[in-house]
């Protein structure tokens, strides 16, 4: 008896996962009628976890996000928030709703077009953060903090707003991990603090530690990845990634994280509050209803 698939997978909308994460990749891209530029830009992304846009934004918009973090700071009117608050001295977490310059940088046209044509679905910003120094991050997947049900459309965004290199930290990234199994808390046995019981003291140090382990374990390699003033790279949400150490505190590295989640999924959700075997999904920072897309500013 031979069985005809209904479904060939060629198609962008075949499968419940992101089409340039697809199996069969190839055969879908060669089936689209789009510039062979586009197409580049696709097998990069599949292959490697990452691309890297020209944005070609005006020194002028950089210049009011700037000022804007700048008096966020100084005013000191992030304390007590749980929507925005200053992490560190080098960082500035959700000042989305105090800046209408940092949401506008959300919605730049060539970062949304690409992520619509990357991932086929309309993508809606929920996460920001604003830089002022370089920042240690140790190696990790953005999908341990937000992810969805099904997986694979969520994505990172880091835009330079100077010149970015070795001498001022850069993003550090291990190409290809993106296609490494995902794995979370409940995973790898580790319990956050407003879920342990019975004394249970693992944390972040924990999924540091087997991450480390997981990069030896297959001998791959952390890249440097040099960027320019007004250019962005977006990665896929399990792209291994981290930032560079510098040593020196008068050292700037200003820039904006965006993450940004898309339509159709059943569940947004911060893995790191949350227990999926048990069925409980915490909504921190992942409401679809209350993103920076429809945020409207208070009159």
């Amino acid at each position: 008896m031979n069985y005809k698939a209904k479904n060939d997978y060629t198609d962008r909308d075949s499968m419940s996962m992101p089409w340039v994460e697809s199996p069969f990749f190839e055969s879908i891209l060669k089936n689209l009628d789009v510039s062979e530029s586009l197409k580049n830009m696709a097998r990069k992304y599949n292959k490697d976890g990452y691309v890297i846009l020209d944005l070609d934004i005006d020194n002028e918009v950089i210049s009011k996000i700037n000022k804007d973090v700048e008096e966020i700071i100084e005013s000191k009117n992030y304390v007590g928030q749980e929507k925005y608050e200053y992490t560190d001295h080098r960082r500035l977490f959700q000042a989305w709703k105090k800046s209408k310059n940092i949401r506008n940088l959300t919605k730049n046209k060539k970062i949304l077009n690409a992520l619509r044509f990357l991932y086929n679905r309309e993508p809606f910003a929920f996460s920001t953060i604003n830089f002022t120094n370089p920042t240690s991050q140790p190696l990790h997947s953005d999908t341990i903090h937000f992810n969805s049900y099904p997986k694979g459309w969520m994505v990172g965004v880091w835009v330079a707003f100077e010149n970015c290199d070795v001498s001022n930290g850069t993003l550090r990234v291990v190409k290809g991990s993106h296609k490494w199994k995902e794995y979370d808390y409940n995973s790898i046995k580790i319990i956050h603090p407003d879920n342990r019981q019975n004394g249970e003291k693992k944390s972040y140090r924990d999924y540091d530690q087997f991450i480390r382990r997981l990069v030896l374990s297959k001998n791959a390699k952390e890249e440097s990845i040099i960027m320019k003033k007004g250019q962005a790279i977006i990665w896929s949400a399990n792209l291994l990634h981290g930032g560079t150490p510098v040593d020196d505190d008068k050292v700037t590295r200003k820039s904006q994280a965006i993450h940004y989640f898309f339509d159709g999924c059943k569940k947004y959700y911060t893995p790191m509050f949350s227990e999926p075997m048990l069925g409980k999904y915490a909504e921190k920072w992942c409401n679809e209803k209350e993103n920076i897309f429809t945020y409207k500013e208070k009159k």
